[in-house]
């Protein structure tokens, strides 16, 4: 028996839309676009979304964003795909990995600080499986070192936590619509 990652979920709904999609002049950055940013901010709380071509393309453009570069530190989670730790290395700065929580599989938060080095600029933690950090510890702990936080809200689209949707508790978040999240 074969049990897949997933399925495609696509009703009438969806080929009617792509097909006028595809009737248009726009296949990329057209007004779908646009309509789809100002959805995806409205749905999280936000002021603004970017639409990008990955989750790994957002986290990146995140980090870069802050400023972050060589020789500087972000501390993560092992436990994600390998984009979390890519896209720090994609700018010469080196990914510090905290365990996880056995319970949630998140980063476990009470571990961040003894991590925390003259050259950390970030935290990122990873909501996995749609189970919110709890992001309220992770901001204290942000600001009382002076870190920026960046969430990979991939697999959390719709998870809150504490009344908080995921990925509005950070300077940036990314969303991912890959099948599986």
């Amino acid at each position: 028996m074969r049990i897949p990652l997933s399925g495609p979920d696509i009703t009438e709904r969806e080929i009617e839309l792509v097909n006028e999609v595809l009737r248009s002049r726009w296949l990329s950055m057209g007004p779908k676009v646009k309509e789809f940013e100002e959805k995806m901010a409205a749905y999280v709380g936000r002021r603004f979304a970017v639409a990008v071509n990955s989750g790994t393309s957002g986290l990146h453009l995140l980090v870069r964003s802050l400023g972050i570069g060589e020789g500087d530190e972000v501390i993560t989670t092992p436990f994600s795909f390998v984009a979390s730790a890519n896209c720090i290395l994609y700018e010469r700065a080196r990914p510090v990995f905290v365990d996880i929580d056995p319970l949630t599989l998140n980063i476990d938060v009470d571990r961040i600080e003894e991590k925390i080095t003259e050259r950390t600029k970030a935290i990122l933690p990873v909501h996995v499986f749609g189970q919110p950090v709890d992001m309220e510890r992770v901001g204290e702990i942000a600001q009382k070192h002076g870190l920026a936080v960046i969430e990979d809200a991939c697999e959390a689209i719709g998870a809150e936590y504490r009344g908080r949707k995921a990925g509005t508790q950070s300077e940036g978040a990314v969303f991912a619509f890959y099948p599986n999240k």
